[in-house]
Formats: C-alpha cells, structure tokens, sequence
C-alpha cells in the first residue's frame, strides 16, 4: 500500500542546504513546537498533512534534508548532517520542544536530542522515535543516555522495525519510556495517522510540568467518544519555508 499525501511546494532547496518549514495557526498562540524528522528528503509532505489534525497549540518545524538522505541510503556522516540540523534549529528556543523522527530520522532526532541537551538550555521534553528499531539493537549506544521521556512508535507488522528491537529505545534515555504499538505495517504513519496525532497530543499534554496552563479542570476522558480534533472546516495552516526569515526572536528579546 503506498502513501499518497498532498505535497505543499517548500521551494527549491539546494543540494547541501538543510530546509525548515514552519506549519502553524497565525492566530493562535502554541504552547509547544515539535521538529519533525522525515525518513527521506522528498517526504516532509508526510508531516504537512498531519497538521490538519494536530490541534493549533502545537506548531510544527518540519526538516528537509540534502541530497541523498533516506532509510534506504543514508549520508556517509549522519553525525555531519545532525550537526547542521542542530545549527538549522537552536535559535527555536522561543516554545517548549518536542522531536518526531520517522525511520532514518529517529536516528537523526536521536542525536539532536543529545545535542540539545548537551549544548543548550532548550532540550526536548520528548523525543518521538517511529519506525526504527533502538540504537542499542544496531550496535553500541556511544554517548550518554538522555534525560527525556522516549516514546517509540511502531506498526505491529512492520519488518523493517521489528518491536523487540524497537524496545531498545528503553535503553536511551534515563528518563520514562513509552512503546506504542499501532496496527499495520510500515505504511501506518500515513494509514493511522489520527492515532499518531491522538498519542502525540496525550504525551505533549501528559507532561503538567510544563503545561501553560496546569491547574485548569481536565475531565477524565470517555473511552467510547471521539477525540474531539481540530473543525476541519477552519482555515488551514499555511507552510513557510524559513530559509530566508531565520528563526524567531529569543525570549525577553
């Protein structure tokens, strides 16, 4: 089953340049932004879609890779182009972080998350890691585990993320780990793209440390009603490609 996902035009982008695309409500104040990682170069359309049901407090920076970056043929130095994703996002401090990595780019999430938190005071409250099996599966973990929440995400059927090595994501972090399992096969980020967007929204509103608003009423949720997601007949989010605008101002700038 292949995915077929609208794309939205990013412009062109050179082949050493590393892309962001900023999706967000101009009216609406987020409360966090998520950096999303795609799997391959030509797939942040993937991530652009998701933004139609994740609900406007969550602001997405979707990257976009040089040539050729995907699973199937990753750069010869990941630890280059993390380097220069890291360049490409540290002045996005402004809004609490979260990383989604899908595939190669849990990898890539992986080792930014341990260069947030090395080299910033901006680490992520949570990194995403789907479709991937854990770094500890595929060989020695190197540097030391991180201090986030984990949450690794699979199909239940997907060959190339079997879910025992998907486990080792366990192992990444010293800080609480979640497994969600999804049906399907590698196809889910796009078959089961509701559900993703339901556990991102669970985990982001889960961490009361640094919710915006943590002494409101929450009432406890109906397992047999629908999440309530955002009106599809609002207007839609418009992408910005952020290679000329630069990242916006530091707090209390």
């Amino acid at each position: 089953m292949t995915c077929e996902c609208t794309p939205r035009s990013a412009g062109e982008i050179a082949p050493d340049d590393i892309g962001l695309i900023q999706v967000r409500q101009p009216s609406v104040r987020s409360s966090y932004r998520m950096i999303c990682l795609p799997s391959r170069r030509n797939s942040a359309s993937d991530y652009l879609a998701m933004s139609d049901l994740l609900l406007p407090t969550v602001e997405l920076l979707v990257v976009r890779y040089p040539e050729p970056a995907d699973d199937e043929h990753p750069p010869a130095d990941a630890a280059e182009l993390v380097d220069k994703i890291f360049r490409a996002v540290e002045g996005w401090s402004d809004l609490p972080l979260a990383l989604f990595g899908h595939g190669f780019g849990a990898d890539l999430a992986h080792g930014l998350a341990q260069r947030l938190e090395r080299e910033t005071d901006a680490g992520p409250l949570t990194l995403f890691v789907s479709g991937r099996t854990g770094p500890c599966h595929r060989g020695p973990l190197g540097p030391p585990a991180l201090g986030c929440r984990v949450v690794a995400i699979a199909g239940r059927h997907d060959p190339c993320a079997p879910l025992p090595g998907v486990r080792d994501w366990r192992r990444a972090t010293s800080g609480r780990f979640d497994l969600e399992v999804l049906p399907g096969g590698r196809d889910y980020l796009c078959s089961h793209r509701r559900e993703v967007v339901n556990l991102v929204h669970d985990q982001l509103i889960s961490l009361r440390g640094t919710d915006p608003d943590p002494d409101r009423p929450r009432q406890a949720p109906d397992p047999g009603r629908p999440r309530q997601l955002p009106d599809p007949g609002r207007p839609r989010p418009a992408p910005t490609d952020l290679r000329r605008t630069g990242p916006p101002p530091k707090r209390g700038a």
